[in-house]
């Protein structure tokens, strides 16, 4: 017996020290232990998670094809399985993993400032909460109604590579679209959170690509204007430092669908609000779903206007004289 219960010490060391050189170890080693005992078969082809389980290969966001070999997304990350459920009293000594998780936790989610912004609307059903970006996902258009991010100045000079690599969310309890309801739909998987606007983050820049994320585009709108009003805001959070954005579609009843798994909503128009913290300015978008040579500035729109056609109130918990101050009027001149 005595032996026994040594070989479960240096299993526990082991376990210890393998996670203490990683930057959250206790979120890490729960998140390990899950997937252990989750029941998932690593080889399981119907797997939604995996590209053979997907039936597609590597999509862009901009509708091209990228031609790769059929691989297994999913690798073990831990080198050594653990036999049996650990008893709750023998976990103490993970416990200095919970005090470092929680003094990091806030700053590695970024949300206790960025959720004071968070829409307030009836329809706020599913709200998911990523480390890039904050959403509401509406199941029965199988879409976003509003994506919530926070671009910094940083992002601006990021060079990180995209991944391309297009995921269904693991935290849409609904379940959300997969990359194969886009396949010959003819319309791109056009981002509502830009993956450009994470480029100084890999790990931020790859939460983009969730599904949750994406809405049918025209191509000639996402890799036009769209694509334009991304680079402009770009520019301004050079000289701004730091800007809180929404965006999203339109969503109405009787919209046409694409989807083979699941029926997803093809919007008529899409828009973009953004508000400067620091100036206490705002300005917003609305652009129709088609390619456009008109520049993005003629498609401004006041946010008592969007609010009017979403039922969406984007600053909610903002002073009332500061909510009315940036929308009310269509504040063209303090961003051009």
């Amino acid at each position: 017996m005595g032996k026994i219960k040594f070989l479960f010490f240096l299993l526990i060391l082991g376990v210890f020290l393998f996670y203490f050189g990683k930057p959250n170890p206790y979120q890490s080693f729960k998140k390990d232990v899950g997937k252990i005992f989750s029941g998932k078969s690593k080889s399981d082809k119907s797997e939604p998670w995996t590209r053979a389980g997907r039936g597609d290969t590597v999509a862009t966001d901009d509708g091209s094809s990228i031609a790769t070999d059929i691989e297994n997304k999913v690798k073990e990350k831990i080198k050594e399985k653990v036999d049996g459920v650990i008893e709750e009293k023998e976990k103490s000594i993970f416990d200095i993993f919970k005090g470092e998780s929680s003094d990091n936790e806030e700053s590695t989610e970024g949300h206790s400032d960025l959720e004071k912004y968070i829409p307030s609307s009836k329809t706020n059903t599913e709200i998911v909460k990523h480390k890039a970006f904050i959403l509401n996902y509406r199941d029965e258009y199988e879409l976003a109604s509003w994506v919530l991010h926070r671009l910094v100045k940083e992002a601006a000079y990021g060079k990180e590579a995209r991944s391309n690599e297009f995921l269904p969310d693991p935290k849409v309890e609904s379940g959300s679209a997969v990359t194969q309801d886009y396949s010959r739909s003819g319309y791109d998987r056009g981002h509502l959170c830009p993956a450009g606007d994470f480029r100084h983050d890999k790990e931020l820049q790859d939460e983009t690509f969730y599904m949750s994320n994406m809405a049918p585009q025209v191509a000639d709108f996402n890799r036009g204007i769209w694509n334009d009003l991304e680079n402009k805001v770009r520019s301004w959070v050079k000289k701004r430092g730091e800007l809180i954005i929404v965006t999203g579609p339109i969503l109405k009843k009787g919209l046409p669908t694409i989807g083979r798994m699941n029926q997803i909503a093809v919007p008529e128009k899409f828009y973009k609000v953004i508000y400067d913290p620091a100036r206490e300015e705002a300005i917003a978008f609305l652009f129709p779903n088609e390619g456009s040579v008109e520049l993005v500035k003629s498609f401004t729109i006041s946010i008592d206007e969007l609010e009017a056609m979403t039922g969406i109130d984007f600053f909610a918990n903002l002073p009332d004289s500061l909510e009315q101050k940036i929308e009310v009027n269509n504040n063209v001149e303090d961003w051009y």
